[in-house]
Order: C-alpha cells, then sequence, then structure tokens
C-alpha cells in the first residue's frame, strides 16, 4: 500500500480462533495446582525429622489407633460389618444435583458436564454413586470424611477424587485459631519431611461430631469396641464347650479294670490302661457316627450327659450382650437378630429416628460434593452460581409420608397466602425455593376458590342455601311442611 508516495506494509494478525475466545473468557482459577497435594498412606523406610515450627500439633482426644481396629474389626465382625453395609446402603439413595440461581440452559450445562466427568473420577467404583458409598463408609469408620480432589494437569478438571486416611490427618492450630490440615507423612519414598500441609482449595475433612474445639471427627462405631470384646469372649467360651461337651452332650463310658497280669511291672500295667482306654474311645467315636453302641453287659456303662438342659438361658446374656453391641454401632437390634416385642408405636419411633440418621448423614455428605462439583464446575470454566443437592427417597412409603407432609405444608401455606399473611416469596422460600416463579398465581385466587367474580356475599350464601334445599329435597322426594304448602322449596 502506497500513501503519500511512501509504501506502507500492513501485518494483519490472524482472527483468534473460538476456543482461543472460550479461554480467554474462562475465568482464571487461582490457588489450585495441578496433581495431588497428599501422599499415599503407604508405611516406608526413613529417619523422622523433628521439626520446630510445629509445636502448635493438637492431638485428638482419643487413641487413632482405635480406627485401624475398626477397620479390621468391619472385614472380619459379621456385626460390625452388618451394621456398616445397612448404614450406607440406606443413606445412599441416590442424588440429584440442582443449580436454583442459574438459568434452565445453563443449569442443563453443567449437570451434564458433571454427569461425564465424574465418571473419570475413579475407575474402580460406580462412578459418582460408588464414591459416596466410600464416603459413608469413610465417616462410619474413622468418624469423618477426608477426601482430596485432584485437579488435572491442564487445570480444566479434575482427575480423581482420592481418600486420604483421617487418623494420618493431625491439624495445626494457627495464630488466628483456625486449624489446618496436615498429614502424617508415613511413605518416605515421595517427600522426605514429617507433614504434608493440605492445600484448602482441594482438600475437605468433614468430621461427624465432637463435642470440644478439635477439629477431629469421633469414629462412632467406637462404642461398641467393650460389647464386641465380652462377645468374642463369650464366642471363645461357647467354642471351648462345643469342643469338650459336644453339640447336644457327651457320652460317658465306663468299662471294668483289667487285672494286673504276673508278668506285669507298674508301668506295664499303666500303658496297657491306656492303651485299652485309647481303644474303647477310638471305637465309640466310630460307633457315634452311625448311632450305634456296643459293649459287654457288666463290663461296659454307657451314659449321654446333655448340655442343652442346663444351657436353656444361654441366650438371655447373649442377648444383653448383643443388645449392648447395637447400641454401641448405633443401629436397631433387630438388626443383629435381638429379638424384642415390636408394637406399631416402637416401629414408628424406629422409623422416625432412622430417617433423621439419614438425613444427617447425608447432609455431611452433600457438603462435600459441593465442595467437589463447584470445583470441577470452577476448573471447567461455567459460571456456577450455587448447587443444592437433592436426595432421593430411601423407599416408596418413605416417598409416600414426604408426599403427604408436602400436601399438608402447601394447603396451609396456600391458606396463609390467600389471607395476605403471607407474600409470595415467604410462600416459596417456606417450600424450599429460593424465589417465586411469578409473583402472582397462574390461576387467579377467586378461580382457585370457585367463587365467580362480582358476586356479593349475601347473594352467595343464598346461593349456597338454595343449593342445600335442592339436595335435602332430592334426597327426600316426599317432603312435608308444617304449613302443608304442595309448592316446591
Amino acid at each position: 500500500m502506497k500513501i503519500l508516495g511512501f509504501t506502507i506494509s500492513v501485518t494483519r494478525g490472524k482472527p483468534p480462533s473460538t476456543q482461543e475466545a472460550r479461554e480467554s473468557r474462562k475465568p482464571k482459577v487461582t490457588g489450585v495446582e495441578p496433581g495431588r497435594i497428599s501422599v499415599p498412606d503407604t508405611i516406608g523406610n526413613g529417619h523422622i525429622y523433628t521439626l520446630k515450627d510445629f509445636t502448635e500439633m493438637v492431638d485428638p482426644s482419643f487413641r487413632v489407633e482405635v480406627i485401624k481396629l475398626i477397620r479390621d474389626l468391619y472385614k472380619v465382625n459379621p456385626d460390625v460389618s452388618k451394621a456398616l453395609q445397612d448404614e450406607f446402603q440406606l443413606t445412599n439413595t441416590g442424588h440429584l444435583v440442582q443449580f436454583p440461581n442459574n438459568s434452565d440452559e445453563e443449569a442443563d450445562a453443567m449437570r451434564d458436564h458433571l454427569v461425564k466427568a465424574s465418571k473419570k473420577w475413579s475407575n474402580y467404583t460406580a462412578g459418582i454413586d460408588g464414591l459416596v458409598n466410600r464416603m459413608l463408609a469413610q465417616l462410619f469408620i474413622s468418624g469423618a470424611i477426608s477426601i482430596e480432589a485432584v485437579p488435572n494437569m491442564k487445570l480444566d478438571g479434575l482427575e480423581t477424587i482420592l481418600f486420604v486416611n483421617p487418623d494420618s490427618i493431625i491439624f495445626r492450630r494457627e495464630s488466628n485459631g483456625v486449624y489446618h490440615p496436615y498429614q502424617r507423612n508415613t511413605n518416605w519414598l515421595n517427600k522426605p519431611q514429617d507433614y504434608i500441609k493440605l492445600n484448602l482449595n482441594t482438600y475437605k475433612y468433614v468430621s461427624m461430631y465432637n463435642d470440644t474445639d478439635e477439629p477431629y471427627g469421633i469414629p462412632p462405631f467406637m462404642a461398641a469396641l467393650d460389647s464386641l470384646k465380652t462377645q468374642s469372649d463369650m464366642k471363645v467360651n461357647m467354642k471351648h464347650i462345643m469342643e469338650n461337651a459336644g453339640m447336644l452332650g457327651f457320652l460317658e463310658a465306663l468299662m471294668e479294670k483289667p487285672e494286673i497280669r504276673a508278668n506285669e511291672s507298674n508301668d506295664m500295667y499303666s500303658r496297657r490302661l491306656d492303651r485299652e482306654l485309647r481303644r474303647m474311645k477310638t471305637r465309640l467315636r466310630e460307633g457315634m457316627k452311625d448311632g450305634l453302641v456296643v459293649g459287654f453287659k457288666d463290663d461296659h456303662e454307657f451314659k449321654l450327659n446333655s448340655t442343652t438342659r442346663e444351657m436353656s438361658n444361654v441366650d438371655k446374656p447373649w442377648a444383653i450382650n448383643q443388645q449392648s453391641v447395637a447400641n454401641g454401632l448405633g443401629v436397631t437390634s433387630s438388626l443383629l437378630g435381638v429379638q424384642q416385642s415390636a408394637t406399631e408405636g416402637g416401629a414408628g419411633i424406629n422409623l422416625s429416628k432412622l430417617l433423621s440418621q439419614l438425613k444427617n448423614f447425608q447432609m455431611l455428605v452433600s457438603y462435600v460434593l459441593d465442595f467437589i462439583y463447584s470445583l470441577e464446575l470452577r476448573l471447567a470454566g461455567f459460571n456456577n452460581k450455587g448447587i443444592t443437592i437433592v436426595w432421593y427417597p430411601a423407599t416408596v412409603s418413605d416417598d409416600v409420608k414426604i408426599q403427604q407432609a408436602k400436601q399438608y405444608k402447601q394447603q396451609n401455606l396456600h391458606a396463609l397466602y390467600v389471607d395476605g399473611i403471607i407474600s409470595a416469596s415467604q410462600y416459596a422460600q417456606e417450600m424450599g425455593y429460593d424465589q417465586p416463579d411469578q409473583d402472582e398465581p397462574r390461576v387467579p385466587l377467586d378461580q382457585q376458590e370457585g367463587v365467580k367474580p362480582g358476586i356479593e356475599d349475601d347473594e352467595r350464601q343464598a346461593g349456597k342455601s338454595t343449593s342445600a334445599r335442592r339436595t335435602r329435597d332430592k334426597n327426600n322426594p316426599n317432603p312435608k311442611r308444617k304449613d302443608q304448602n304442595p309448592q316446591p322449596r
């Protein structure tokens, strides 16, 4: 191009592609680095160096070795295993992710993205539902959920979800009173340091309960350990009785002692008696298999000693201990096989208690899921304005009760709204929504009540009275009046 006699070359830049334009509009994520921060909970060899600035580490008020014991017990003890399976199977009813503050198009896009992304977070569980099962199992065993959401190398999503053992977590009290989680490093193949500072943007520790200021969660199954020890002792005792006395009793056999021979010494005579008794025991054992025992009259005496008669009440102390085990595990004793008188009122109380427990557990898992989903959407560049986790009912009967409760609640709130006591916004908030879809009802109130507009109260009451009289006359075809007037009323 020539301008005023000078040749000027203009170099035009390449227009940005759609992907580059999207990357430029993508919100920047700070405080998150690719890869995991924690290390695997693998015991390695190495020298432990004491750090001078870790004097403010807060030790838990219970022995963390208890968590490892419970972790072994649920694998071998049937009661602990059943209680754990019942708890997380009843709690994990499936959930729905809602975005109440986003538009429908944005909510659908984010929901579809989470469905696809969650399938890659774990290759050894059934997607997000399998991860929820592991969260609940960790919660019941360790008293806390301890997970790390690992971003991928491109920082556009999560690579995986890791479960860090809660018994390897120790908190440090900062100068402002805030607790920060660290991981005890027992794997010296990765990082040669005592404690690994975890990133709060990718790590979450949620405890179940504790009555002190310490952030550690108390394992709920820990209260059952004493009763489980008694149960183990009772089982060992019963096993010894079975081995020595049998299941129904034991057979007592007596025989005449043979005379000592002239050429026998006392040692030879003693050994011959032992051989005779062992031979008799072997023959009796073989004979008991087919229910036949033989012997010589006046030489052998047989007697069956029953143990079941004296052990008829052995189930009572066992049931008492099993009730204590159930209390410690936090489950209904009937789930562990303890017979108890069940009434309709008692069954209702147990059901209400179970639903309350499930709701409490689901609340903790919802908090962790909100953390994971929000981080994934933030890394992927979505404009997430808030997440709500909705759990499905556990059973059909629970769904019926929930729907009935919603119906009664809706009727009461509708009456308050019609009377002008509450507004449409209060109506929506009481029903669990942030705001109403419309400021006014879609169907006018006078039409909802079945009243035509413009009719006065006296005319309305007269119409109701006439309708009532017609109904009575229809039910009684021969009405009688005191004045005997045949004209219809």
